[in-house]
Order: C-alpha cells, then structure tokens, then sequence
C-alpha cells in the first residue's frame, strides 16, 4: 500500500476503486483495515481512500509541530492534493468525525457529504486533548 510524506513524515492510506472519492476517517486504536467490509462494498461504485491515522498501522509518528485537529484536517487535506482529490465524501467515526469536521469547515468546497458516527464536536479540555494526542 502506498506511502505519502506530509510534515515530514509517512502517511499511509489505501487508494481502491474509481468514482466518486469517499474517504474513510477512522478511530483511534485501529488501522484502516477496520473499514474492510465497507472498502470491498464501497470500491465497486466509489474511489475509497482510508488512512491509518499518525502512530498507528503503519503510518509514522505524530509528525512535530501537530498540536490540533485543525493540524490533522490540513495534513489530511495534504494527502488530498497528492492524490489530486478535489471532493471527497468523508466517512469519520471517532476522532476521524472530530478532525473531518474541522476538515469541512476548513475547505466546504471540497466536501460532497459528510457522515460523522460516534464522534464529539466541540472543545475539549486540554487533559483530554493530551490524553488523546497521546494515543497518536
């Protein structure tokens, strides 16, 4: 599977299938393969791409300097712009609804449709942001 540099570490994603791009945002504690059934149904209609989020599967670490979803929605969006996507449909279950949500309202003109499942919007208190920053 493929490889794309974005701050100065590897991102790892799947790219499968052609159509219309769907991108699926996982959870924290999971690699994309969480997403197989919905990437085999998926890929037969849509271009599916999945990520394994930074520290874990085989992406590298959180790269330096990442501090915000905000920082994860632009380093995805990044991945966007090496693969040549300008719309996506964005899937986010977990912390991939949080940092997909700040992704479309960063760039609303790239997003077809957005599903977030399971996820929380707002902000969050700084130990848990750490907490959770820790899991990258």
């Amino acid at each position: 599977m493929p490889f794309a540099t974005i701050d100065g570490q590897a991102l790892h994603y799947l790219d499968q299938g052609s159509g219309p791009a769907v991108l699926l945002a996982g959870s924290y504690l999971w690699d994309l393969n969480m997403w197989a059934p919905q990437i085999e149904a998926l890929s037969r209609q849509y271009r599916v791409i999945a990520l394994d989020l930074w520290g874990h599967g085989q992406s590298g670490a959180l790269p330096q300097g990442t501090t915000s979803l905000d920082d994860i929605a632009r380093q995805v969006l990044a991945l966007l712009d090496h693969l040549q996507i300008e719309r996506i449909s964005l899937v986010g279950l977990s912390v991939g609804g949080m940092w997909g949500a700040r992704l479309a309202l960063a760039a609303p003109q790239r997003i077809n449709g957005l599903v977030l499942m399971d996820t929380y919007l707002g902000a969050e208190p700084e130990p848990t942001r750490q907490y959770y920053f820790s899991l990258f």
